[in-house]
């Protein structure tokens, strides 16, 4: 009980400071590059946090009474594998890099050098400058994982339905912020079997849908001079399956499977003066380039999960455990009322 208690504590109350200092250099690569640095050095918190809205929607199969009602908080450890910590530097068609890889925003810190050498039509020229990549950022991690916190409130519908509402805390992170929001609809499916009614288990699909936004005050910390600097990142889940338990009047064991859904947006706003060198000459150059950074990724993955939930009087207290490329590990309490 203690330890689930600590690791609620530690997650709500995620703060670091300091800033993403240099991850606005990306900018200063080409344009068939720059997202692509983003994109690889960003990449493992995406997916963190994506896979963590998929996480910790049920605890049972079996649903509230009609205006039965619990509220739950728990925590999800997101585990970080090494191969997510760097990036090749090899395959980019502006950069030339003094080391075979990179860190990525869970890695350490860095001692690469970026070269960038490319065309640009619209100045006519060959342009040229150079930077080091920014450090990475893995003791945030506990024991590998990425903690998140998340708040729960279910209540029974007729037709042995439940509505799951859901919000994360506020997360800092660098000075970067995040919140998440949703709603799950949880439906008994082994009500229309008779076999449900003189044995202890329970079948039920549900669906849930969520959202978290996050945005980072990029000019605070950038290298960079310009106006209205920012990063946004807005990330979108929709998760459907099926969860079984066998509940006991001590103990509940539940396991589910279902199919997650899940695309995410990161943009790089604002305006950016920057500068390079052109080559032959060695001619110093200002640019000013317009929100320069705008990608996109999805996952479609299959989540398996299997947990268990100790039952008391109005208290529960759940862990369980999740597979797919990031792997999950979910702990928390539950105050209910059936």
């Amino acid at each position: 009980m203690k330890k689930i208690i600590l690791l609620l504590f530690i997650a709500t109350n995620l703060s670091f400071s300091q800033g993403l200092s240099g991850v606005e250099n990306f900018i200063l690569a080409s344009d068939e590059d720059k997202d692509l640095l983003a994109k690889n050095y960003f990449n493992p918190l995406f997916k963190s946090m994506q896979i963590s809205m998929s996480e910790g929607w049920a605890r049972t199969a079996k649903t509230h009474k009609k205006f039965g009602f619990d509220v739950t908080f728990f925590a999800s450890g997101i585990l970080v594998p090494d191969s997510h910590k760097v990036f090749s530097t090899s395959g980019f068609a502006s950069i030339v890099a003094n080391g075979p890889t990179s860190p990525t925003i869970f890695g350490s810190d860095s001692n690469t050098d970026f070269n960038v050498d490319f065309f640009s039509e619209e100045q006519n020229a060959n342009l040229t400058t150079s930077f080091q990549s920014p450090n990475g950022y893995g003791s945030i991690l506990k024991s590998e994982r990425l903690l998140l916190p998340n708040i729960q409130a279910a209540v029974g519908l007729p037709f042995k339905s439940e509505i799951i509402v859901r919000y994360m805390p506020k997360v800092s992170f660098k000075g970067a912020e995040f919140t998440a929001f949703g709603a799950a609809l949880k439906h008994s499916i082994s009500q229309y079997f008779s076999l449900s009614k003189v044995t202890p288990f329970n079948l039920s699909v549900l669906l849930s849908s969520a959202k978290m936004v996050g945005d980072y005050p990029l000019a605070e910390s950038s290298q960079i001079p310009g106006d209205n600097q920012s990063i946004d990142l807005d990330i979108s889940s929709t998760t459907f399956g099926l969860i079984g338990s066998a509940d006991l009047k001590i103990v509940s064991l539940y396991a589910s499977v279902s199919q997650v859904l899940s695309k995410s947006s990161f943009k790089v706003n604002g305006t950016y003066d920057i500068s390079y060198f052109i080559n032959p000459g060695n001619i110093p150059i200002e640019l000013n380039v317009v929100d320069p950074i705008d990608i996109s990724s999805s996952m479609n993955y299959l989540r398996k999960n299997i947990g268990l939930s100790l039952n008391f009087p109005l208290l529960k207290f759940f862990v369980d455990y999740s597979v797919q490329d990031f792997s999950a590990l979910n702990a928390g309490l539950s105050f209910s009322i059936r």
